[in-house]
């Protein structure tokens, strides 16, 4: 009598086989959405600090603050903090319009910002909780997904929330004594 040999496996094997398998997904997808949370902060960080570097740039070399707002800081500009007569927040089309003239300015031949590196969304979405952004070279050449570019004009900067990458605005402050510029995150 022959000794018959066992094909294939059994559903006990296959399944122990499938629960190890799910059990590295889970640490590697925990592992993979935690370094992306990560990015995501270092980014937004990292594009507040090189806002911050461009708006100061530009004044050192211009001695006014750029877009409209540099006007009303030449008239004498007044708070609009909760009573604070120190500090002036700027509008977010205030925002917008400095660093759309600092990158009119590093595209022209005085590197105020590394323009590749902003991060943009519609401004006819900007204000939404569910905006979604898009890095700048993508919004001025198009993409698959997105093929219609954008002009710098319907351009809102910003930078992606950690928790999920959605388009979040800049806090700018102006210390009205001080004649200097605060570049923050809304979601520290």
């Amino acid at each position: 009598m022959t000794k018959r040999t066992r094909a294939g496996f059994t559903i006990v094997e296959l399944m122990m086989v499938v629960g190890i398998i799910a059990v590295l997904m889970t640490i590697v997808t925990t592992a993979a959405g935690g370094a992306i949370k990560s990015a995501r902060a270092h980014k937004g960080d990292a594009l507040v600090a090189m806002i911050q570097v461009g708006l100061n740039t530009y004044y050192a070399q211009k001695e006014e603050w750029p877009g409209s707002f540099g006007n009303k800081v030449a008239g004498g500009i007044t708070s609009n903090i909760n009573g604070d007569d120190d500090n002036y927040l700027l509008s977010t089309s205030e925002a917008d319009e400095c660093i759309a003239e600092m990158v009119r300015e590093s595209v022209h031949g005085n590197p105020l910002l590394d323009v590749t590196g902003l991060f943009v969304c519609r401004s006819s979405m900007a204000n939404s909780d569910k905006a979604v952004g898009m890095d700048f070279m993508d919004a001025v050449h198009g993409t698959k997904r997105s093929p219609k570019k954008m002009k710098l004009a319907e351009m809102a900067f910003g930078y992606p929330r950690a928790s999920d990458g959605r388009f979040r605005r800049f806090r700018i402050t102006y210390s009205i004594p001080a004649d200097t510029i605060t570049v923050a995150k809304q979601d520290n």
